[in-house]
Order: structure tokens, then C-alpha cells, then sequence
């Protein structure tokens, strides 16, 4: 289990030692931010589900990251709403310290951020406190041990059970682009990525799938 240690003044870095492993990044005591290759981050997130075009991330992130205003810049020209932007940098901190735990952490160290250190682009303002993320995250390591009886690992390839028919109602959408991604090559990680969702969310329909017998599971020889 990742451990956030205990609240200090100022920024600082978590880096998590593991398998990928990653950052958290914490402002007086309160996480505002989290990235790891184990899932996608805010960026990934808004151009990978469409919510935002590639087009107007560029142009937000040329005028506003310098000055750390690209949350401002992404509102202010209509790319993305306050509250939508909010819950996807919550989102995304969510599921990268569940998905830091869940591969495994090795070790962490707790570092002032030096000169060199870039600060995350969209942090979440004022940040989250460290027992609601403990709590959440013990949440859903709680719920992946009840996947792991379906045969649902972050190191599975699934495959989808053929034919893959269309959606029928909005809701089933992501359910069939996940389906479409299941080629038996794409761990659940690199689903996430493609389609811009959070790790927890596809493992979460990857496990219901399966138990409708609608896709298979191969464990990844990686």
C-alpha cells in the first residue's frame, strides 16, 4: 500500500519506487497531483475521450503553462468547463496513486521539489488530503481482490468474444470501444490509454465483460 507520510509545509515530491512507479505531488500536506506510466493523466484524460481537441490543448498549453494559468486558458476559451476540468484532475490523481499501489511500491522518498523539478500542469486546487485518497484507494484495491476470482489482473490481454455488436443506448458506449480495443494485445493499461478513461473505470467494465462472457482473459508473458 502506497503510504503519503506524514503532512509538511511547502512542496514536496513523493517518488514511488516501483514497477512502473511514479510521482505524487504534494503542497502543505494535501496531494495535488499524481502521474505514473500505469495510467492515463489529465492530459490524456480530456484529448484521448474527446473532451478536449489536440488543437486547443496546444494552444491553451503555449499560452498558459509557462505562467501556470493552463487551467485558466483551457476554461477561458471554452476547450473544457471549471467543473468538468476539476473532476478530471481529481480523477486522474485518483487513479494514479490506486494504480501506483496496485502494481506494487517498493519504496518512496519524500524531497523538497528543486529548481529543476517542472510543476504538474493541472493540479487540483487546494489538493486532496491524504486520508480521503488512503481511504479511496484502499477502496479499490478492496474491489480489484474480488476481480482477481474472474481471472482480472492489470497484466491480462483480454479478447473480445466475436461478434462485437453496436451500442444500443448512449450509456454502452465505452463498454464497446473497450470490447473494440480487447484484440488480445492490449493489457488493460493500454486500453485506458487509447480510449482516455481511468484505469480503475476499464478494469472495473473489463471484469463485468468477463462476467457476461463477453471477453476472454490471456496474462500478459511481459
Amino acid at each position: 500500500m502506497l503510504r503519503l507520510g506524514e503532512p509538511v509545509d511547502g512542496f514536496h515530491l513523493l517518488r514511488v519506487m516501483g514497477s512502473p512507479g511514479g510521482i505524487v505531488h504534494v503542497r502543505d500536506g494535501l496531494v495535488v497531483a499524481a502521474t505514473t506510466p500505469a495510467s492515463p493523466g489529465p492530459e490524456s484524460l480530456l484529448i484521448r475521450s474527446g473532451r478536449v481537441s489536440e488543437a486547443a490543448w496546444n494552444e491553451a498549453f503555449t499560452a498558459g503553462a509557462p505562467d501556470d494559468r493552463l487551467a485558466a486558458e483551457l476554461v477561458g476559451r471554452g476547450s473544457v468547463g471549471e467543473a468538468g476540468l476539476e473532476a478530471v484532475c481529481l480523477s486522474a490523481v485518483f487513479d494514479a496513486v490506486f494504480a501506483m499501489a496496485m502494481f506494487g511500491v517498493e519504496d518512496t522518498q519524500l524531497e523538497p521539489v528543486g529548481d529543476h523539478d517542472v510543476p504538474p500542469p493541472l493540479p487540483v486546487v487546494p489538493g486532496i488530503a491524504r486520508e480521503r485518497l488512503a481511504r479511496e484507494t484502499a477502496r479499490r484495491l478492496a474491489i480489484t481482490e474480488e476481480w482477481r476470482e474472474l481471472g482480472i489482473t492489470p497484466f491480462i490481454r483480454p479478447t473480445a468474444v466475436q461478434p462485437i455488436r453496436p451500442p444500443t443506448i448512449a450509456a454502452d458506449r465505452l463498454r464497446h470501444e473497450i470490447l473494440i480495443k480487447a484484440n488480445g494485445r492490449r493489457t488493460p493499461r493500454d486500453i485506458a490509454f487509447a480510449l482516455g478513461q481511468g484505469l480503475f473505470v476499464v478494469l472495473k467494465e473489463i471484469a463485468a465483460l468477463v462476467g457476461e462472457g463477453l471477453l476472454t482473459t490471456t496474462r500478459s508473458s511481459t
